[in-house]
């Protein structure tokens, strides 16, 4: 089965995301417009990093574009509650702030869990958790379910977890949330290529 095949509307409910995008190479990244980070972030701050991520996303995404390539967007507020607004203010939001980003974003959704949208079931892998496993995540989160037995093991643990997609809708990588798509070096110990490199080599 192709991702391209699983139906998402974007954040506008005006398309079906997945066949604006069907035939490229996607990096699909779980997003949120009002990161926090931590209690002693300053908004400022917050705001920088959030800036950061969505502004270098911006950058592969028209680096690559021509060649067959896109970054697809998945606001989420599954960690920390930092998309909490509803569609359209998530779009105004978006398109106020930030108004560089041009690559697609689709409606919110949530990415772990019982409720999780099918095409992050798909991304994570069909690899299962066998027991309840709440003590290694003490968030509402997990108590609501997402480190449940039948749960995925490759559970999305952060907002900017990336996934490589190639033409066929399949996923070929995974890049750390704390991975930035213009990274000159993986921060992962061992990791073969930077996200840029993975790109190049699918497009």
């Amino acid at each position: 089965m192709s991702i391209y095949d699983i139906p998402i509307n974007s954040i506008d409910s005006n398309e079906n995301v997945m066949e604006t995008v069907r035939g490229k190479v996607c990096l699909m990244v779980n997003i949120a417009s009002k990161c926090g980070y931590e209690a002693k972030c300053s908004p400022l701050w917050s705001f920088a990093r959030t800036s950061r991520q969505l502004w270098e996303l911006q950058q592969v995404h028209e680096e690559f574009q021509d060649e067959g390539f896109s970054v697809v967007g998945f606001p989420c507020n599954q960690f920390g509650k930092m998309e909490p607004a509803e569609n359209a203010e998530i779009a105004q939001f978006v398109k106020e702030h930030y108004p560089f980003v041009t690559f697609p974003i689709t409606e919110k959704i949530n990415v772990n869990g019982k409720e999780e949208h099918p095409i992050y079931t798909m991304l994570k892998g069909p690899l299962l958790r066998r027991h309840d496993d709440n003590r290694a995540d003490m968030s509402n989160e997990a108590e609501e379910g997402q480190n449940k037995a039948m749960q995925a093991m490759a559970r999305i643990p952060h907002n900017w977890e990336k996934f490589l997609v190639s033409r066929e809708g399949l996923q070929v990588g995974r890049f750390n949330w704390a991975e930035y798509p213009l990274a000159e070096e993986p921060i992962a110990m061992g990791a073969g290529w930077t996200i840029r490199e993975a790109i190049s080599e699918l497009v």
